[in-house]
This record gives C-alpha cells, sequence and structure tokens, in this order.
C-alpha cells in the first residue's frame, strides 16, 4: 500500500532532521510499437454501422457480399495480445440495431449485455487507458438516429461527426496513430 504524505508535513519533518523518502514515480513502460496492429475501419452504409477489426480475414468477408461493408482504412494501431500497461478494447453488437459497439470499460459492456441488447464478441485488441507511449485518443461517437457508434483517432473527424449529428461520448481508450 502507497502513502503519500501532504506537502506541508513532509516540509515539517524535513526542518527537524527526520528523513523522509521522497516517493519516486514508477517509468512507464511502453509496448514496442512494431507489436502493434492495424485496426481496420469498415462501414455497411445500408444498415449504418461501423465495424472494427485486426483480422484482415473477417475485414474482407465483412466486405463481400451480402455483407455490404466498405473499408475506411486503418483508424490507428492497437496491441493483439495483452502487454504491460494495456488493457483490452471489448467488441460487442447488437444485431437488432445493427450496431457494434467497443469500449475498455468492464462495467460497460456488463451495461451493454443485460440493459442494451448487446452480444459480446470478445477482445478487438488492447490499448492503453491512459495517453502514454506516444498513444493519442480513440474518440467515441454515437448517432441516436442511426444507431451507430463511431470510433476516431482525429479531432476533426470527431468535430464533423458531432456537427452531422453523433453525440461525443468522450475518449474509450488510447492507441498508436498510424
Amino acid at each position: 500500500m502507497r502513502f503519500s504524505l501532504p506537502a506541508t508535513l513532509f516540509s515539517a519533518l524535513a526542518s527537524v532532521g527526520v528523513a523522509v523518502a521522497v516517493p519516486t514515480t514508477q517509468p512507464v513502460y511502453c509496448e514496442p510499437t512494431s507489436a502493434a496492429v492495424p485496426l481496420l475501419r469498415l462501414y455497411n452504409p445500408t444498415v449504418l454501422d461501423h465495424f472494427y477489426t485486426t483480422n484482415v480475414t473477417e475485414a474482407n468477408n465483412a466486405v463481400a457480399a451480402p455483407q455490404g461493408y466498405t473499408r475506411e482504412g486503418t483508424a490507428g494501431l492497437v496491441f493483439p495480445s495483452p502487454g504491460t500497461g494495456t488493457v483490452p478494447l471489448y467488441r460487442l453488437y447488437n444485431a437488432t440495431i445493427f450496431d457494434h459497439f467497443y469500449t475498455i470499460s468492464a462495467s460497460g459492456v456488463d451495461f451493454a449485455v443485460q440493459v442494451a441488447g448487446y452480444t459480446l464478441e470478445g477482445v478487438a485488441g488492447y490499448v492503453y487507458p491512459a495517453q502514454e507511449c506516444g498513444a493519442v485518443p480513440l474518440y467515441r461517437l454515437y448517432s441516436a438516429q442511426q444507431t451507430d457508434h463511431f470510433y476516431t483517432t482525429s479531432a476533426a473527424d470527431r468535430d464533423s461527426a458531432i456537427s452531422g449529428g453523433y453525440s461525443d461520448e468522450g475518449v474509450d481508450g488510447y492507441i498508436i496513430p498510424n
């Protein structure tokens, strides 16, 4: 368990000659970016669904008829397996409203499954929970009108989506930029 001393107490102890260990920050370990893989972004204009995957075969199948998705490039890079300091980016799907949903929050997964009708499909990849190691925010947006979650690392894309009717749902983890 780590305890911290208030600055005033630390100063008082130091002034009377009491040796006090100064807490040091642990260095952040960064996974090698060479281990990261592309998080492919696809969109289905018929059912209005953004879909993200690291699996090229899965992306190819989604593009093939009758799925109807189109490629929109790469959202960024994620890690295919757990690493030091990374957390799972869970992938969920609601077949009733044709919406993929991604979150790093276990309580978000529980709510989506138990209340909102989503099915947990697994882990899309592993991301950082905080902005470190050169990672950038993965913004999450939602359009209630289209029942579509949209994710991007681009502030300009985020702002454009907001002006197009999406709601800003904040940052859903941090990924390595392209």
